[in-house]
C-alpha cells in the first residue's frame, strides 16, 4: 500500500525537525583552524529547528558548556569572550554543537563531580571522562567518547564536532635578521615602513612603540589594526617622512588586552643621509710611526732660517 499524502507530509516534517543545529554553522576564529588566547571566538549557526542548542568546549585542562535559544528563523550565536579564551591552554580543542533532536529535549548532559566529569543519558551515568586537569593536548579521544554516547538507544541528540588548535598570541617582523634581531638600516629623511604577521584576530588593535636604544626614552607610539590574511594575519606600521633622526631604536609591537606574552621587539638603525658627490675635506696622511709630514718640514725650515741668520752676521762682519 502506498503511503497517503498525510503520511508523506508527516515524514517531511520529521526530517525538517531533525535537522542538526549546525547545518549552517560559521565559526570565526583568530586564523584558519586556530585560536589565539585572549581572542574572541564566534560561532554562528542557522536552521536550528529543535529548540535550544548547546555548545560543549573540551580542551587541554578545560571543560565548559553553554546553551542558547535560536530566534524564530533558527539563527543562533555563541560568543567566546577574550576573558574566557584567555583561560585556554595550548593544544587541540573540540567545539561540540549539540542539537536536542526531534523531541527538543537534551538526553545527554555532563555531571560535574569532584572526581571527574560524568556523561549521563537522561540522568543515568554512562561514563566518566575524568577531571578537566587530566585532558591533554590531543582531545580527540575525549570528544569521541562524548559523541559516541549519542548512539545509545532512545537518544536522538546530534553532536557535530569542530576542532581548533589554541596558540599563545605572537607577533613576527618581516625582513628581520634571525641571528641579530635587527631590521634593515634606513636613512634619515625617508618614510618608515615596518610590516609583520600575527596570529591574533582582526578584531584586535596592536600597540607600536619606538624607543631610543640607548636611553630607552619613548620616541613615538601608535595603535594599528590587525589585517586579515590568507594563512596568517598581517600588520603594518608607517611613519611619514622625514621618519626618525639618525640613531638606533627599539621597535616593540604587542596586543596588551589580556596578555603581554605576544610582544615582539626588533632593533633598527637610522643612518645620516649624505648627498651623492659630497666632497669631504681630506685628512693629512700619516707617515709611519704616526708622524705627519709637518713633523719633517718644520726642522728643515728652522735649519734654513738659522743658515740665513749666520750668513747675514758673517756679511756684516766682513764689511767692518
Amino acid at each position: 500500500m502506498k503511503p497517503g499524502i498525510n503520511t508523506v507530509i508527516l515524514l517531511a516534517l520529521v526530517v525538517v525537525l531533525s535537522l542538526p543545529a549546525s547545518a549552517g554553522l560559521t565559526v570565526v576564529t583568530s586564523g584558519p583552524q586556530t585560536i589565539a588566547k585572549a581572542d574572541t571566538v564566534t560561532l554562528t549557526g542557522t536552521d536550528a529547528q529543535n529548540g535550544s542548542v548547546a555548545l560543549w568546549i573540551v580542551g587541554r585542562n578545560y571543560f565548559d558548556t553553554k546553551t542558547v535559544t535560536p530566534d524564530k528563523k533558527g539563527n543562533f550565536t555563541f560568543v567566546i569572550k577574550p576573558e574566557e579564551s584567555n583561560k585556554f591552554s595550548s593544544g587541540e580543542y573540540a567545539f561540540l554543537i549539540q542539537d536536542p533532536g526531534a523531541d527538543k529535549r537534551f538526553e545527554i548532559a555532563p555531571l560535574l563531580w569532584s572526581d571527574g566529569i560524568r556523561i549521563a543519558d537522561n540522568g543515568k551515568v554512562i561514563t566518566n571522562i575524568g577531571l578537566e586537569s587530566s585532558f591533554r593536548a590531543d582531545i580527540g579521544p575525549v570528544a569521541a567518547t562524548i559523541i559516541n554516547i549519542s548512539g545509545e538507544p532512545g537518544v536522538d541528540d546530534i553532536f557535530t564536532p569542530y576542532y581548533f588548535y589554541v596558540e599563545e598570541p605572537h607577533m613576527r617582523f618581516n625582513r628581520v635578521s634571525e641571528s641579530s634581531g635587527t631590521l634593515p638600516d634606513q636613512t634619515t629623511g625617508e618614510a618608515l615602513l615596518i610590516t609583520g604577521t600575527t596570529n591574533v584576530g582582526p578584531e584586535n588593535l596592536l600597540k607600536v612603540e619606538i624607543r631610543n636604544a640607548t636611553s630607552n626614552d619613548l620616541i613615538t607610539s601608535q595603535t594599528i589594526p590587525v589585517e586579515t590574511g590568507t594563512n596568517t594575519n598581517q600588520w603594518t606600521y608607517a611613519l611619514d617622512a622625514p621618519g626618525l633622526p639618525a640613531g638606533s631604536y627599539i621597535v616593540t609591537i604587542g596586543e596588551q588586552k589580556y596578555t603581554t606574552s605576544g610582544n615582539a621587539s626588533a632593533q633598527i638603525t637610522i643612518l645620516e643621509y649624505r648627498m651623492a658627490g659630497t666632497i669631504s675635506q681630506p685628512l693629512q696622511p700619516e707617515l709611519p710611526g704616526g708622524e705627519s709630514s709637518y713633523g719633517l718640514i718644520l726642522p728643515l725650515i728652522i735649519s734654513f732660517a738659522a743658515l740665513v741668520i749666520i750668513g747675514i752676521i758673517m756679511l756684516v762682519s766682513l764689511r767692518k
